[in-house]
């Protein structure tokens, strides 16, 4: 760790994770609430001093400091020397944010007024194909960070779609991908997304080569648009209308930009702007609230404590409705993608586990498939449970809270060793009002920055990806792979 009282902080986690194993923390009650989310982290293996070490350890690391850099627009990716303002893209108001000496706000205000003329023009019948009918069918062509947060927001807000529309995703070279998404559409009627913030990304331009075929030859005007930060290429490629992002929003936190155009087109505009005041109201909390209330700031350290001093590598996330089925991919990826790092900011060699390996689903559907591991296997986790508390007093929720028992509590059976079941699994139950767009906004935004305050403390830069951008230079494609064949 950097130098400084940290590792002083750090030896004494050490000695007190060692002392739980021979006195178990007593049964407390931890919440935190705020922004339509209530963190219930009663069930982890901590105690009051253990929690005020590890406050301790996020102050002596300088978070507050690194937070407030982080929204004002210093240089956090250190690698590419670039600001990280995911957070700009939600604000409410039009303060100035200046980078390489430009007000970004301007541009982001802009751009929300672009996306919102798209979306009323598409939802109006008026955006019209080339035979003159109205659009209504709306593909988006992208992959990772321009694929994985739309297509949950499509499913968590199903509930909102407009049904006179309908809503397709191709995503990565399956060479059947495309003809099995457009099979039942028509070219007069279907409008393309192209989302990629380089307009480089091969499985995306592979896609969209076949989406033009398809399409016809000049009939590109009313059919594409082109989401990225590389205008020049999207017009080079032929689409001219175009919505911009920037380089100072990475592909994995480019939730609430134009790469989310298909979501704000399927529940209006409306809706989506309460998905960015969602967002905005977590960054509001992350800034200000104290550390022992800080819903980020509480989460990021509970991870710590499981992955650095009680040797817990695996986070397993489990979803209480199936409007959340399609969170946990969108988090996969934004967790080990930003801090799957080997090497610090110094350019050293780190001798402490950063990101662990995140995976899971749909709580009901583990009890039917690998519950049996986590109540009696032999490999450790920590778990986030997440439910709606929309849907308290159903089945799915009862599930919830009884699974919460059996892996915290256990269940003891003396005169039978293998209906023994141990529990002491540490885990969070995260609950959330509902799954509007203003809390499924600060529900991302909640792990955005949950990721960002283990960053700090790890002392590693969530904001590049050399081991995703070291196998796209390597890979190269063959001259009819990049064909148009469909």
């Amino acid at each position: 760790m950097e130098q400084c009282n940290k590792a002083e902080i750090w030896s004494s986690l050490e000695k007190q994770a060692i002392d739980l194993r021979s006195y178990p923390s007593l049964k407390q009650t931890y919440r935190a609430t705020s922004s339509h989310i209530t963190l219930d982290y009663s069930y982890h293996h901590i105690n009051q001093s253990i929690l005020n070490s590890l406050i301790l350890l996020a102050e002596h690391c300088r978070l507050r400091e690194k937070i407030y850099a982080l929204f004002r627009g210093d240089v956090v990716n250190l690698r590419e020397k670039r600001p990280a303002l995911h957070t700009a893209l939600r604000l409410k108001n039009d303060d100035s944010i200046i980078v390489n000496g430009k007000n970004i706000v301007d541009e982001i205000f802009s751009t929300r007024e672009y996306i919102q003329f798209i979306v009323e023009k598409i939802r109006s019948k008026k955006w019209l194909g080339f035979s003159g009918k109205p659009i209504t069918h709306i593909v988006n062509i992208g992959i990772g960070g321009s694929d994985l947060g739309a297509r949950f927001c499509l499913q968590v807000f199903s509930d909102l779609i407009d049904n006179n529309f309908t809503f397709h995703f191709i995503s990565d070279a399956d060479s059947k991908a495309f003809k099995r998404v457009v099979a039942n559409l028509q070219p007069e009627t279907t409008l393309f997304i192209v989302a990629s913030k380089s307009f480089t990304t091969e499985e995306t331009l592979y896609n969209a080569r076949k989406a033009k075929a398809w399409i016809g030859e000049n009939r590109y005007e009313q059919h594409f648009i082109a989401v990225t930060a590389d205008v020049q290429r999207a017009l080079a490629f032929g689409i001219n209308t175009v919505v911009p992002i920037w380089d100072w929003v990475g592909g994995r936190y480019s939730f609430c930009s134009g790469i989310n155009l298909i979501t704000a087109i399927a529940i209006g505009y409306d809706a989506f702007a309460q998905l960015l005041a969602g967002a905005n109201s977590m960054d509001v909390h992350y800034q200000y609230a104290e550390f022992h209330e800080n819903l980020p700031v509480l989460l990021g350290l509970l991870g710590i404590w499981n992955n650095n001093f009680l040797n817990i590598h695996h986070l397993l996330m489990l979803t209480y409705s199936q409007y959340l089925d399609a969170l946990v991919p969108y988090i996969q990826q934004l967790e080990m993608e930003s801090n799957g790092k080997s090497t610090d900011n110094n350019h050293q060699k780190v001798d402490y586990a950063t990101c662990p390996i995140i995976w899971g689903g749909p709580g009901n559907q583990a009890q039917h498939s690998y519950y049996q591991l986590l109540c009696q296997g032999t490999h450790k986790m920590s778990v986030d449970l997440i439910s709606i508390d929309l849907f308290d007093g159903e089945m799915l929720n009862e599930m919830c809270f009884s699974k919460i028992r059996v892996l915290s509590e256990g269940i003891h059976h003396d005169e039978d060793l293998a209906n023994c079941i141990d529990g002491q699994v540490p885990l969070t139950h995260i609950r959330i009002k509902d799954y509007s767009p203003f809390s499924i906004g600060a529900l991302i935004a909640l792990y955005e920055h949950k990721v960002y305050t283990q960053s700090v403390i790890w002392n590693i830069n969530p904001f590049d990806q050399p081991g995703v951008e070291s196998a796209k230079h390597k890979r190269r494609v063959s001259s009819n792979l990049l064909g148009v064949t469909i």
